[in-house]
């Protein structure tokens, strides 16, 4: 465990992998000094609307890229056209600084092990960020061979690492508010507890841009499952339906609606007709949770939920509606700890069982 970040920060060279403005906002609670840099890279995999919101609520770095790419390892395996995306930006950012430091939340995959190869990033210039609390769960890699023969065919020699995220055995810096202890190899493991930064970030973004006036009114956080194949455009309307009218026994006076990153505007029609509100659509739904006049909070069994102990989202919280769409990772888990969660802070849990 470390108790300093400083002698991490101290780089000529900041690159920064970011897919959700959550993400950002958690390097930027550490390297929020950095972002100002001409040697500090943005690397931004999602929409430029997103990235638009994000530099409205703090400061982002000038020299920014935009990826709007399904960069899931199915989809990046075998597309070409977006892969030579990659190696282009990656050979422009090498030849402008070849001394590098890597940030990113998400350290696995193709689309990272692309980034971290082209890029000749050094397996000790990496460093880990939260995404959620999928990092604290120990993870083994699939398909290593299978992997390797893709990295080939992609001009990359890498063999993928046994275990995945912060169990990583190649990366060794991990900065988090999680501070899982059953991380593989965790003796080896530089870790800082990066809570009160992160905690402090979303107080302050909240009360500057997120004004909900009326007491009584809900937030419903929404998932990407068809965009990720989970499930039919009719089934996961069924299922949205059977959350609203849930949702409508509690009186609340407005719903207000945080979507996914990944979610496109499939659903965006149902949501209009079942009333809800867009003003605050695509922010970080932290941002509107710790709003006083959010009462309740309905989720798809999601990382904001699973955080929000360690940010103190749960305050002035009275009930929590948790729906679970098909073929949710670790499901069972996430209930659990769900349920954990909410009994510590004495807030009523209603779970949406999947066979209603």
């Amino acid at each position: 465990m470390i108790t300093s970040k400083d002698k991490y920060i101290k780089t000529s060279g900041l690159i920064i992998d970011a897919r959700s403005i959550t993400q950002l906002i958690y390097i930027n609670a550490v390297f929020g000094k950095l972002f100002s840099s001409n040697n500090t890279f943005l690397i931004w995999k999602g929409s430029k609307n997103d990235l638009k919101l994000a530099s409205k609520l703090f400061k982002i770095p000038k020299n920014f890229y935009i990826f709007d790419i399904n960069s899931s390892d199915k989809n990046l395996a075998f597309n070409f056209k977006n892969v030579r995306q990659i190696k282009n930006l990656c050979k422009k950012i090498i030849k402008n600084n070849r001394s590098n430091t890597l940030c990113t939340c998400f350290a696995s995959g193709f689309y990272f092990d692309f980034l971290k190869n082209l890029l000749q990033i050094n397996d000790n210039d990496v460093i880990q960020f939260d995404d959620g609390l999928i990092n604290g769960f120990v993870q083994k890699k699939k398909y290593r061979l299978l992997r390797f023969l893709v990295n080939l065919i992609h001009g990359v020699y890498y063999f993928p690492s046994k275990y995945a995220l912060f169990s990583d055995q190649r990366f060794n810096k991990i900065f988090t508010s999680i501070n899982p202890k059953n991380i593989v190899d965790i003796k080896n493991k530089n870790i800082f507890n990066i809570t009160e930064l992160v905690t402090s970030s979303f107080i302050k973004l909240s009360n500057k841009y997120v004004d909900i006036k009326m007491p009584g009114s809900a937030l419903i956080m929404t998932a990407p499952t068809i965009e990720g194949g989970r499930m039919t455009k009719g089934e996961y309307r069924k299922l949205i339906l059977l959350v609203y009218s849930k949702l409508k026994n509690f009186g609340v006076n407005e719903i207000y609606l945080s979507k996914h990153p990944s979610e496109k505007k499939i659903s965006d029609s149902l949501y209009k007709k079942l009333g809800f509100n867009f003003r605050y659509i695509n922010y970080p739904s932290e941002l509107i949770m710790l709003n006083k006049n959010i009462s309740l909070i309905v989720n798809p069994i999601n990382s904001t939920m699973l955080m929000s102990e360690f940010f103190g989202l749960l305050k002035n919280k009275a009930d929590v509606i948790s729906y679970v769409p098909n073929k949710s990772p670790f499901a069972d888990i996430r209930i659990a700890k769900i349920n954990k969660i909410l009994k510590n802070n004495n807030v009523n849990h209603h779970l949406i069982d999947r066979n209603e």
